[in-house]
């Protein structure tokens, strides 16, 4: 499938076309803790998409949303749902297939439960909750949800980086031996997105080469070998990756020259050269752009590995991390899979802290977006950063961008604490009703190039 970004939307709560009463439903409807943060998806593009679609929604899911469009055809949708919601009741009533985009919209419907029982004629209630395949379909959507993120969350992605020929001149770890800026900079990069045993060094003469092993300092590199002796050290690099990991389905990042690459991508299913067609000081350079470069003290923190992830208190049982960063790029799916991206403003952020407070949602919690809303756990902290290191947030292991909205939580739920302490919790996400607009002209412009440059380097 070609990917092709062809929009970029920000989120908003607020819109002059909609009434005070429509603008009710939007906003923040409870703080998930869940297993990866969603402002930790990494910003990739892979050169390989499959993206699966489903069709084993109950068929009393269908017969709700056929009564939804059978009722709207004779008496009109009125002021009820939006496009979406009428395009969601035909798909649904038409047995199609649906993206798990389209399936987390459906389980997040769970939000207008309140409102289901107003009958037809009477509001709107039941007929877009009938739209959205009623209980059946909505508790359909929670469980397909939970099935295929946990399917997903089965796979990993894995960083590969080439050696350098600037090493110690004395036996080292893998990770230190290699010292040129390029190799550090890649490194220091893999490193904020996945943990090293997902990491590994192109080694010209050790082939595939874990982070920790200690290795001596040599004079070796594939520029200078034939290509029949490069395309015999992809193959020996490919049987030890394939050895270790699931070569059908994990994702393989490249942070690499050509002639470690030229042989041995072509053999994923699931690859992305992140530098390619790039000369040294232009990936120095283009490294730059996706990461926050972090001083020696941050290091002393790993905070390259715990930007996302709680921070905890484990004799109050509180729990501190970041709810959402502003403009952070956030991949979405269309309905036909193709990719767009979503923000939130530093304004909006605001908004929807200040409405979340309002109308009294702050003690909603529930765990990797099962909609089993529980006000057990106490919100005991919300704020706004204005600095990334001058903030609060920076005591806690946070250097996010200024704007970034924060908040801690006393988790009273014993299974719930027992799931953060073990590791099965890492962070927050949420979950509510958001109106989309396309962002500025301008921002459409350089956001979009920027995503083009890279989907160039994976066509």
């Amino acid at each position: 499938m070609e990917s092709k970004v062809d929009r970029i939307v920000e989120l908003d709560i607020e819109l002059d076309n909609y009434t005070d009463e429509e603008l009710e439903e939007f906003g923040v409807a409870v703080v998930s803790l869940v297993d990866e943060p969603a402002i930790g998806e990494n910003f990739h593009a892979f050169s390989v998409e499959e993206f699966e679609t489903y069709d084993d929604y109950p068929q009393a899911a269908r017969n709700n949303a056929c009564r939804a469009v059978k009722y709207a055809d004779e008496n009109g949708w009125g002021d009820c749902g939006t496009q979406v919601g009428k395009v969601r009741a035909n798909q649904l009533c038409s047995g199609e297939k649906l993206s798990r985009d389209t399936i987390a919209r459906m389980a997040s419907f769970k939000r207008q439960q309140q409102n289901k029982d107003t009958p037809y004629g009477e509001g709107c209630g039941k007929l877009m909750w009938d739209a959205w395949g009623g209980d059946e379909g909505i508790e359909w959507a929670i469980r397909k949800l939970k099935q295929i993120d946990a399917e997903l969350a089965a796979f990993k992605t894995i960083y590969l980086i080439s050696c350098s020929s600037d090493k110690l001149e004395s036996k080292a770890a893998a990770s230190e031996l290699y010292c040129s800026p390029l190799f550090k900079k890649s490194l220091e990069y893999a490193r904020k997105q996945v943990s090293d045993d997902q990491i590994f060094i192109l080694s010209a003469k050790h082939y595939l080469t874990p982070l920790s092993a200690v290795i001596e300092p040599y004079d070796v590199t594939l520029k200078d070998m034939p290509s029949d002796d490069r395309k015999k050290w992809a193959d020996k690099v490919y049987s030890q990756l394939e050895e270790q990991f699931n070569v059908n389905k994990d994702k393989f990042v490249f942070l690499a020259g050509t002639s470690y690459t030229e042989y041995l991508i072509p053999k994923f299913k699931y690859s992305h050269d992140f530098l390619e067609g790039k000369k040294i000081g232009e990936r120095l350079e283009y490294l730059n752009q996706f990461y926050v470069c972090f001083n020696s003290v941050v290091h002393e923190f790993e905070f390259q590995k715990q930007q996302y992830q709680f921070s905890l208190d484990e004799e109050q049982r509180i729990v501190t991390g970041p709810l959402i960063i502003p403009n952070k790029m956030i991949l979405r799916r269309n309905e036909d899979g193709s990719p767009y991206y979503v923000f939130f403003s530093k304004e909006t952020i605001r908004k929807m802290a200040e409405k979340f407070f309002r109308l009294n949602k702050h003690n909603n919690t529930d765990v990797n977006h099962d909609w089993d809303i529980t006000t057990n756990n106490t919100l005991l902290e919300s704020w706004i950063s204005e600095s990334s290191f001058h903030d609060k947030a920076y005591k806690h292991g946070f250097a996010l961008p200024a704007g970034t909205w924060y908040v801690s939580y006393r988790i009273n739920n014993d299974e719930t604490w027992n799931d953060i302490k073990s590791g099965k919790l890492k962070g927050f996400s949420l979950a509510g009703g958001f109106i989309e607009k396309l962002a500025s002209e301008k921002l459409q412009q350089q956001t979009l190039n920027a995503i083009i440059d890279i989907l160039k380097q994976v066509q």
